[in-house]
């Protein structure tokens, strides 16, 4: 559920090894028990792509954020964390006990004086929300928030979400074109009546049902397994998942199913979520603000830099996949989708203006409005700038 009360889902590791649905994520499971911490030797050296990039580069961080910097994700490793694993620098070191990866903080192709640790979410740690974990272990600095999660646990939890590396959600619903050939979007979905595997209830469900986008007798919030529930429904339901992962894993990575699907982005019914934000501490956005300043251009950076050249990070994050050995089963090929995925639907990259990263406040109060319209969460008296800030982005960034 990536950790963000969204269902990715459980059913991608054990139970498909368990039902032998596909031979190739079935030996993804497999593995020896051995935890050891791996250490790669320098190999190739990051180079700024941008003017920007290069003066970034110059600005030590050591005298402003904590060393490591920690950043704590929301899944396994995946090429939508891409510009994060940019900043590992060559010369890092894996722990697998701690489903870690710590190397020097690169930027722009130098070293920034510090290090930086990038943790995993998803089964590694429970599948709880990264904002929770933030406040259980104060050596997180950073991590991806889900930004309706945030505005919903502000009382208790407070948070801010500093940059956007997702200007749209990867969040989306796919079905076999073959099944229903009229179902061109989501909505259409409820004149057919089909069913939709969405794992658990979700503000975006709720949504949905006050917007008359869907049926409440649709939603099967049952948590079954991928690919099994879609394989052997034979494509008459439709099923909740990233763009940028399930499209390609279904046509050429399960061969009992290997077609295409349709998909369409939940953000594309009226749902505009920030997800994956990168958020901080509310506490740590005034102690550590001239840390942030510095460091939210580098990530946009880096996610730029990624984008426009992926191919060492995602080396990097495969490496990863294979070292955790958490029965996460994720290919060369998927990575590849994702980025030209993100690129293609605008998942990763600018918004309506010229830059990465930032955020539309009056997109984060529709949020709120939402939230408060067709859910019982109180979020009375909350602000978009008390959950977002554009503060510390450099508007200069962008693809």
């Amino acid at each position: 559920m990536r950790g963000r009360s969204i269902n990715r889902s459980k059913g991608w590791a054990a139970p498909i090894c368990l039902l032998a649905v596909l031979a190739l994520i079935a030996a993804a499971c497999g593995g020896d028990d051995t935890t050891t911490t791996t250490t790669r030797a320098p190999t190739t050296t990051q180079t700024p792509t941008t003017a920007a990039a290069t003066t970034m580069a110059a600005m030590t961080l050591a005298d402003a954020c904590p060393d490591p910097l920690v950043i704590q994700l929301d899944w396994e490793p995946e090429s939508e964390h891409g510009g994060v694993y940019q900043m590992v620098g060559d010369g890092y070191e894996i722990d697998v006990d701690a489903k870690s990866v710590t190397g020097p903080l690169v930027a722009g192709g130098e070293d920034t004086g510090i290090d930086i640790e990038v943790r995993i979410g998803g089964f590694a740690v429970g599948f709880q929300p990264v904002h929770s974990l933030m406040y259980q272990d104060q050596d997180i600095f950073m991590g991806f928030v889900r930004l309706t999660e945030v505005m919903t646990s502000a009382a208790d939890l407070p948070v801010v979400a500093v940059m956007a590396t997702f200007e749209k959600s990867a969040y989306s619903i796919y079905w076999d074109p073959e099944t229903y050939p009229n179902v061109e979007e989501i909505a259409d979905l409820k004149d057919e009546g089909a069913t939709i595997l969405l794992g658990r209830p979700d503000v975006f469900q709720d949504y949905w049902l006050a917007e008359g986008i869907m049926d409440e007798s649709q939603m099967d919030l049952t948590d079954q397994p991928k690919p099994a529930a879609f394989i052997g429904a034979g494509g008459r339901i439709a099923e909740a998942g990233f763009a940028t992962a399930e499209p390609y894993i279904y046509q050429y990575d399960v061969p009992e199913w290997g077609k295409p699907v349709k998909v369409q982005l939940i953000h594309d019914t009226g749902f505009r979520e920030y997800f994956q934000a990168m958020g901080v501490r509310t506490a740590d956005a005034a102690e550590y603000s001239d840390c942030l300043g510095r460091i939210v251009p580098m990530l946009q950076q880096a996610h730029v830099d990624f984008l426009n050249a992926p191919d060492r990070t995602n080396s990097l994050i495969l490496e990863l996949v294979d070292t955790y050995d958490t029965g996460w089963p994720y290919s060369q090929g998927v990575a590849d989708f994702a980025v030209e995925t993100m690129l293609e639907l605008g998942i990763m990259g600018n918004g309506a203006n010229s830059t990465l990263g930032d955020f539309e406040m009056a997109r984060v109060a529709e949020l709120i409005e939402i939230i408060d319209e067709v859910t019982d969460a109180d979020v009375s008296g909350l602000s978009p700038e008390d959950v977002a800030t554009n503060e510390y982005i450099d508007t200069s960034i962008g693809l």
